[in-house]
């Protein structure tokens, strides 16, 4: 299967219109997954507040929490400045004429690889730090801090390895399409 060929075949040729419910019934699984996604992203944000600002009003902020606290006051912002600038998705850009849409579909492939390249910088920044905590942690600090520290090395290699597993598929894929959609509008 080729995907340079079926993607110029599908531009140059009349393809069968896809039935109304199905299109309708499509449509509104994207935009419930979406919404599921905004809410989770919604849900997590509200979470981690919640935790980190009752452990600063109880004083009961423990090596854990002071520990993560400068990463959180770092990367949820970073994460709500991507999510908020994303471009909602216009009703007519399918619609559109190829040579357009084209267009339309290399800036949001540039969009989403500029936020793989994001993501994978901020995991490498979450692994620099734990890294530092944990430096000064044995340096500087107690058992309690020691093992805060070792545990936030642990879910950051963790996290390092998913975000450059996830990102290095979905970066195969989008810069395949942005290669073959970069083809179609030519030199």
């Amino acid at each position: 299967m080729n995907f340079d060929d079926d993607l110029k075949a599908a531009w140059q040729n009349e393809v069968r219109p896809t039935p109304p419910r199905q299109l309708t019934d499509r449509v509104r699984r994207h935009r419930q997954r979406h919404r599921l996604q905004r809410g989770l992203e919604v849900v997590l944000t509200c979470v981690a507040v919640g935790v980190f600002g009752y452990a600063l009003m109880s004083r009961t902020a423990g090596p854990t929490h002071w520990l993560l606290l400068p990463f959180f006051m770092v990367f949820l912002p970073v994460v709500w400045s991507v999510v908020l600038r994303a471009p909602a998705p216009r009703g007519g850009d399918a619609s559109e004429a190829p040579q357009v849409y084209a267009r339309l579909r290399l800036s949001q492939l540039r969009s989403g690889l500029r936020d793989l390249w994001l993501a994978r910088r901020a995991a490498i920044a979450l692994l620099a730090y734990a890294l530092i905590a944990l430096a000064v942690s044995w340096s500087f600090g107690d058992a309690v801090w020691r093992g805060a520290a070792t545990t936030l090395l642990i879910y950051a290699s963790g996290w390092l390895l998913a975000t450059f597993a996830y990102s290095h598929r979905l970066r195969r894929r989008r810069l395949r399409e942005y290669r073959s959609t970069r083809r179609m509008l030519g030199p």
